[in-house]
């Protein structure tokens, strides 16, 4: 009989059973979220997911918690659209969670103690952006609150183009700086008349009766293209890392970086001054670049007065409003960051002249007694002098004695007459010798 035909069964059920190797994970795609209040493309959240083996990041970990949080709120069918305060409130919540979770109640050290605090500033930031022409007073605000005014000269030019209030000024110049990013090379100039429709920036006083004798004519006034280009270039504007931010504000030493935050404080000062207002987070971003008698005078070359102890109080209470810090314990991290950039970014942008040491040859010093005297003076004693041999050779390597003292008369040679010698006396009697004591008694 032939051995009956092996299947495909048989072979199977007699090798032993093989197990595939196990596959690697895929890798894991970028986490984004797409929503965005103002439909500017930005995106908010981007993040890759980062593996066990390294510890993730604060603004990872930050992701992570928000956009569960978004997800949630997608996935309620009770929860409406999104807008602006959602996301406030959303960012807050998750950035509270992480800082519970990364920093949590252990013992910082300085540098995270600076880190921590600089953080909390700019997920405010981020919360809040005070990039946005909203954040520009109404020109019916209360009197004595800062806001911006319609130039007189501007107010015809302004009105033929539908402008009213400055705000909207500003939003129509915004408007036309992004149609030209995205405008063809044959039309490059598409910002209209808002270079030459200006406003002027009215500080805050104790009353209303006090704003209303500001002198306008001394104030500088500014195009809205101006302002609307320094809000484009917030430096926060494309900022979604603030962990990352407050690190390169902590230990940032590059001069070009150092030397772009200057000039970015500089440009708010002169351009856009209402985000130096005390409920716009923006003043504490200036005040770690610039010191408050910088802001002063660059206020006061504008032709705006404001004094330091109103930028000291903006400062205390726009700390104590958006963030919650209301001591000086709790202010000091942030007041250290800011003494150190500023000195940093003096340095960077005002370096201290090298001292050139000059080959200036000092003037030698006059006697004041003549060189060779005609006639020696009284008590003059002439120095040693060579005797010259009769042959006129002279050996110069031989030292030869210096001549006896002369004395103030030549020719004269003093003798001591030396006298009878001195006898010594012989002394005699009692204990003049050994042999001979002295009498004691």
């Amino acid at each position: 009989m032939s051995p009956a035909p092996i299947t495909h069964d048989a072979a199977a059920s007699s090798s032993p059973t093989q197990q595939s190797p196990p596959q690697p994970p895929s890798t894991p795609a970028l986490r984004q979220s797409t929503f965005d209040i103002q439909q500017d493309e930005r995106i908010i959240a981007t993040s890759p997911v980062t593996t066990l083996s390294h510890p993730q990041s604060f603004d990872d970990i930050f992701h992570t918690k928000f956009m569960d949080i978004i997800n949630k709120f997608k996935n309620d069918p009770r929860s409406g659209s999104l807008n602006q305060k959602d996301r406030k409130n959303f960012i807050d919540t998750a950035y509270f969670e992480t800082d519970a979770q990364f920093f949590g109640n252990r013992q910082l050290a300085d540098n995270e103690i600076k880190l921590r605090a600089l953080t909390k500033v700019f997920y405010k930031v981020l919360a809040e952006e005070p990039w946005s022409e909203d954040w520009i007073r109404p020109h019916d605000v209360e009197r004595k609150l800062s806001r911006f005014e319609m130039h007189k000269d501007s107010v015809p030019l302004a009105a033929e183009h539908g402008i009213t209030t400055p705000r909207e000024g500003v939003a129509a110049a915004r408007r036309a700086i992004a149609m030209q990013k995205n405008a063809p090379q044959d039309k490059s100039n598409l910002r209209g008349p808002f270079d030459d429709i200006e406003i002027i920036y009215i500080p805050g006083t104790v009353s209303s009766t006090a704003t209303n004798k500001i002198d306008r004519e001394t104030i500088y006034p500014v195009s809205v293209a101006s302002v609307a280009n320094t809000l484009q270039t917030h430096i926060c504007r494309d900022m979604t890392r603030p962990y990352a931010m407050a690190q390169k504000f902590v230990g940032c030493t590059d001069t070009e970086e150092l030397t772009r935050m200057r000039q970015f404080a500089c440009d708010v000062c002169d351009f856009a001054p209402h985000l130096l207002d005390n409920d716009n987070i923006s003043l504490l971003i200036i005040l770690l670049i610039l010191t408050r008698s910088e802001v002063c005078r660059r206020f006061e070359n504008n032709g705006i007065r404001i004094e330091g102890s109103t930028i000291s109080h903006r400062r205390a209470e726009c700390m104590k409003q958006k963030l919650g810090w209301k001591t000086t314990d709790e202010r000091k991290p942030f007041d250290n960051v800011a003494a150190e950039l500023q000195t940093r970014v003096k340095n960077a942008c005002f370096p201290a002249p090298r001292a050139h040491r000059g080959n200036i040859r000092k003037p030698s010093r006059k006697s004041s007694t003549p060189a060779t005297p005609s006639t020696p003076p009284i008590g003059y004693y002439a120095g040693p002098q060579v005797r010259q041999p009769s042959n006129g050779n002279v050996n110069s390597g031989i030292n030869i004695p210096a001549p006896p003292t002369r004395g103030p008369f030549a020719g004269s040679t003093y003798v001591r007459n030396p006298g009878p010698p001195v006898k010594a006396a012989i002394a005699t009697g009692p204990g003049s010798s050994a042999t001979d004591p002295m009498d004691l008694l």
